[in-house]
């Protein structure tokens, strides 16, 4: 089945731009987020939008978007992260099943248990496509995925900086946060250690980074960068989504219980079930 007309897919939130012209939003990130975050989805001309539940996690952290999408009048639902594999978004697409949504999708008469295709085409109807008009040349959505960071996300890309035991630490809750500032860094973060977040430590060149394990789920996609960051040189492990909230990077360094550590970690003797201060008090 072709994507239809109106429909973006990407592997990140940190892909979209305000160029974009797609109403529906199919993307591998997770469902958690912030008031600013669903605002900046909205502003991006999004009505709908289908996210990971990333475990559901500690304090329900994984869906806890839902509500805020709602307020901002964006229909969105949460795919089991069992059905479909975090950070792929072709895989949301093509095995999504929705767990978890907002009131404004109940009310389009989406179901739990519904794929993610089949909800699409139950409710594309009623979705305005601006990419339809006078002032766009062909059929295609434009998602400005040739631009470079736009500052319009600037208020979103928070980071802390601190120290454990004598040792600098960048806090963000999204890897996307990242710029070319924090190259060398040691990262603890709120997003998942899924492929497109380890594509987003690898573009920054930090030396370590701590993710969130996202429940793991599916094809074990809520970890499957740490082996390609490790081949990188980077030093990469995942905190268990029930220790620690995901997209709250202070919370994964205050809290964060090691799930995954990849060979780089496992060389400094960093291991499962330490806690992520532990685990970077092995890194002077």
């Amino acid at each position: 089945m072709e994507i239809p007309e109106g429909v973006v897919l990407l592997d990140s939130l940190g892909d979209l731009q305000p160029e974009n012209t797609c109403p529906v939003l199919v993307c591998g990130s997770h469902c958690g987020g912030n008031k600013a975050l669903a605002q900046q989805v909205k502003n991006c001309h999004v009505q709908v939008v289908f996210l990971n539940s990333a475990g559901i996690g500690k304090n329900q952290a994984g869906i806890k978007g839902l509500s805020y999408y709602e307020a901002e009048g964006v229909l969105a639902c949460a795919v089991d992260h069992n059905s479909a594999e975090i950070g792929i978004s072709r895989d949301t697409w093509e095995s999504g099943i929705i767990s978890h949504m907002n009131s404004l999708a109940k009310a389009a008469g989406i179901q739990i248990g519904d794929s993610v295709k089949e909800t699409i085409s139950k409710i594309m109807h009623t979705v305005k496509n601006p990419s339809l008009s006078k002032t766009h040349k062909n059929s295609e959505c434009t998602t400005g995925n040739d631009i470079k960071d736009n500052d319009s996300k600037a208020d979103l890309k928070k980071q802390t900086q601190t120290q454990v035991d004598g040792i600098s630490i960048t806090i963000t809750d999204s890897i996307t946060f990242l710029n070319q500032n924090n190259s060398g860094d040691i990262v603890v973060c709120g997003s998942h250690g899924g492929m497109s977040a380890g594509h987003y430590a690898q573009k920054h060149g930090v030396k370590a980074v701590f993710f969130n394990d996202a429940g793991i789920g599916k094809n074990k996609a809520g970890v499957k960068s740490l082996e390609s960051l490790s081949q990188a040189g980077i030093l990469a492990c995942t905190a268990d989504c029930m220790s620690a909230e995901i997209f709250n990077g202070m919370d994964v360094l205050e809290n964060g219980i090691l799930t995954v550590c990849n060979q780089l970690a496992k060389s400094r003797n960093i291991k499962e079930s330490m806690t992520v201060k532990e685990a970077i008090k092995l890194l002077k």
